[in-house]
Formats: structure tokens, sequence, C-alpha cells
């Protein structure tokens, strides 16, 4: 009996998700579970175990089908040594030798990624990315994860941190990130800091229609700024506008260092979709280069929450 389907995990601090691919990179089968992070890695990792029994029984396979299963975690990590270093969102994930635990637990070849880097690597493989050899992918959310894909190969880096894109730096001295970092990206591109910046703004004496829910403490998010600027409030239209030029900026920035064919934007931010792509695409045809041909092309991506599991599945193959 041949070897032929990956198991893909998605942890995350609230839902476990994962799933079963074929040959292919589809998906023949999907679960989620609650993480439970709040009782410790051991319960976790207990879980992730469990959640593979389920799949590959709803998948109807014999264990000597499943040629590996591949965990994408969040935090930075070392691939070659297996550990997470530390998880945020997942109570003492530090240090935790994830990729041996959950081989001991499985009983199957086991690998783990970051999980912005499975993300990435599932859009290649199944989604907007299908079809080039070099993407760089931008998710933008919390925080903006990144993953880079170069001739066909995720790209890690020596010391396994590669496509932190969040963390470049874009504004000098600028907001501070929990990173330790000031004016990293995400403080300014992600969905939270849309909303983050706008209350700044307001806080620092501007108007705006969304007034009322920042002086109360309500909270609010992009979308809430998005339905501002469609009644005409010039300072969530500011802050949108902001937005997509940092977001741009990156994209300069990654075309000039390593010349991708495509740079996919993924997570809840795209939601905005030809409001968020139009704007970027303004703004990096404004700021990019004209003495050479090689911008590359700027696209949504297409998995949804599925990316982050077809990844992890894909990069568990031998």
């Amino acid at each position: 009996m041949t070897a032929t389907y990956t198991i893909g995990i998605d942890l995350g601090g609230t839902n476990i998700k994962g799933g079963v691919c074929d040959a292919d990179s589809a998906l023949i089968a999907r679960h989620s579970i609650d993480t439970q992070a709040e009782r410790g890695p051991d319960h976790v990792i207990r879980r992730m175990a469990e959640l593979v029994d389920e799949l590959r029984r709803r998948a109807k396979l014999d264990p000597a089908q499943v040629a590996g299963v591949g965990v994408g975690a969040p935090g930075p990590m070392s691939h070659k040594r297996g550990v997470v270093y530390h998880a945020p969102n997942l109570p003492g994930f530090v240090d935790i030798p994830l990729r041996d635990r959950m081989q001991a637990a499985t009983g199957f070849r086991s690998v783990i990624e970051n999980d912005a880097n499975a993300a990435a690597y599932g859009e290649f493989a199944a989604g907007a990315g299908r079809d080039v050899r070099d993407m760089v992918m931008l998710t933008l959310g919390t925080g903006i994860g990144g993953g880079i894909i170069l001739d066909g190969q995720l790209c890690r880096g020596y010391f396994d941190n590669a496509g932190e894109v969040g963390h470049t730096l874009v504004v000098p001295n600028g907001r501070a990130c929990p990173c330790g970092q000031h004016g990293c990206l995400e403080r300014y591109a992600s969905a939270n800091a849309v909303a983050e910046r706008l209350a700044e703004a307001v806080t620092a004496g501007e108007d705006s229609i969304l007034k009322p829910k920042v002086l109360a403490h309500t909270a609010f998010d992009a979308r809430d700024v998005l339905a501002a600027i469609d009644q005409g409030d010039t300072l969530a239209a500011r802050i949108w506008d902001e937005t997509c030029f940092y977001l741009a900026l990156s994209v300069v920035n990654l075309q000039h260092v390593l010349n991708p064919e495509l740079v996919v934007f993924a997570g809840g931010l795209i939601n905005a979709g030809q409001r968020l792509l139009s704007l970027v695409q303004h703004h990096f045809e404004r700021l990019s280069w004209k003495i050479a041909p090689d911008q590359p092309r700027i696209a949504l991506a297409t998995l949804g929450t599925d990316a982050g599991t077809i990844g992890a599945a894909v990069l568990a193959r031998p």
C-alpha cells in the first residue's frame, strides 16, 4: 500500500484546523477543534494527535497510506531542530520540541513549519501562486505574517526566520511593536493597526464618525473604518490610504530584494477586495522605479482559511 496522503495541522490559539491532502494537493477531508490552549502544551499536543486520528478516519485511510504530518505553528521556531521557541497565545509553548512530540504522539513522520510559511506554501501549491515559481505572501491579520517561495522552494533563511515581512521597518523610530522594534510594517498596515491608528488620531484631537466608539472604548475594526469612509469620513479615508501606502512600500522593497513574480495578500484585510488591491497598486506604481520592467504582479489569496492546512500537508511530503 503506497503512502500518498499527508495530513496538515494549522495550530492557532483558539482553534486547531486540520485536513488530509492527496498527491495533487487537494483536500479530501477537513475538521477543526478547539485548541484549549489554557490547559498547556501537553494537552494541546494530545488534541492535535487526536485530530490526526479523526482526519485519517474521515478520509478512510489506512495508517500505511499516510506519508507524514505537517504542523503549522505560530511564532519563531527552528524547522531544522523541530522546536517552537515561543508561540504567542499558546501558554507554555516555550522551547517545545514539537516535531518529535508529534511524531511520538501520532506514530507518523512529522515536520513543523511557521504558520505563515505554511499558508504561503499552500497558496503557492494550490492557490493564487500555483502557476508561478517565485512568490511572496503577506498575511494581513492581527499582525502581518509572511512567506517566501523562490524557485519553487520555501525560503527559511540561516536562522529559520526568513519571511518576517511584518517586522521590516517602514517608519524609523515609529510605533512600538511587541517584537521589541519600532516602526514595523505590522504596526501600520495590519488589520488591527487600521483601527488602532484611527483611535490614536481621534485621541489626539482629530474628528471622525467613529469618535463616540473611541471615546467610549468600544471595540471596532477595519470593517468599521471602511464603513466610515462610505459615510464621507475623511480621517478614515486617510488612515486607509496610508495603510495601502505602507503595503505598497513593502512590495517595492520586496521587488528589489527578491524580485518575485507575484506578491499575494491574505488574511482578514483582503475582505476589502478591490478597495485594498487597487489602492495598493496605485501607490506601488507611483513608488516603484521606472528603469526596468520587473514589477511583480499583486493579487489576493484564494484559499481562505484552508491555506495553512494545505501548506502544512504539502510540506510533510517526503
